[in-house]
């Protein structure tokens, strides 16, 4: 892929998942959200199944809900970060480097500004035109073990954003699950996010914005998504802070043999 390809590839990623944004009915309830459909172009779904990094480019997570009881984590990621892209394969570096350039775009934020102006300007006490935000976009593989408990999200976060890449419809039960907090203090189900091909959700990050997802069983294929968390921005000095220590993770992480291979594209398995 030469230099306009690449740009080419930005700009429709960019332009597609903006127009989904902007045309994807807000719902209300139990929060303001998104369920989105075909928010990655579809043309180039298959893309970017076949463009998944294998097992040994991703990281564990080292999270509660994420571990297992033998002490490995069940939740594997891959930051779309410059400095991790570069330990891909030619080909594969290309396509990710577009996308991560397309998903960061101004029109894709500004579409997210438009859809959550009401929650963001109330959250931040602020106009929305003078919210500042900072997107930030990772792979994540789900093995079987893994959970996430009923939680609402950091408050760090604005806008939260999953895109579910499963093959087929065969892991449809393992969607996000939305919640509503009764008056004591327990949980209702509210709505199950269906994890089905080039699908998706997206929510305002509130106190109130619950959601968890169920345990996964061991005979379950592994889960990928991809997840662009827009953060609201703290500034330059904290965020350079915050960028340098991703960068020296990743650096952390080659020198650790998550090395690119020496020519070809590996395998990839669901």
């Amino acid at each position: 892929m030469d230099a306009h390809s690449k740009q080419d590839l930005a700009a429709e990623v960019a332009a597609h998942l903006s127009r989904v944004v902007d045309a994807t009915p807000l719902e209300h309830k139990p929060f303001d959200h998104l369920v989105l459909t075909d928010p990655l172009p579809p043309a180039l779904y298959s893309s970017f199944l076949a463009k998944l990094p294998t097992d040994e480019f991703y990281r564990p997570l080292h999270h509660s809900d994420a571990m297992l009881p033998d002490g490995r984590s069940a939740r594997l990621q891959f930051p779309l970060i410059a400095s991790n892209i570069r330990r891909l394969p030619d080909s594969s570096r290309t396509f990710w480097a577009a996308v991560t350039a397309g998903l960061h775009s101004p029109v894709v934020l500004d579409a997210y500004r438009r859809k959550f102006a009401g929650v963001l300007s109330r959250v931040r006490q602020k106009p929305v035109e003078h919210v500042r935000l900072r997107p930030y976009t990772t792979l994540f593989r789900d093995l079987g073990g893994y959970k996430i408990s009923i939680h609402p999200d950091s408050p760090r976060k604005a806008v939260t954003t999953q895109f579910y890449l499963p093959q087929d419809d065969s892991q449809q039960h393992l969607g996000t699950l939305f919640h509503a907090r009764e008056a004591d203090s327990s949980f209702r189900l509210a709505r199950a996010m269906r994890f089905a091909p080039n699908s998706g959700y997206a929510f305002a990050v509130t106190p109130h914005s619950y959601h968890s997802v169920a345990a996964m069983q061991n005979g379950d294929r592994p889960r990928n998504s991809l997840m662009i968390i827009i953060n609201y921005d703290r500034g330059s000095v904290i965020e350079t802070i915050k960028t340098t220590q991703k960068h020296a993770r990743a650096v952390y992480d080659s020198l650790r043999g998550r090395r690119r291979p020496e020519g070809g594209e590996g395998r990839y398995e669901m």
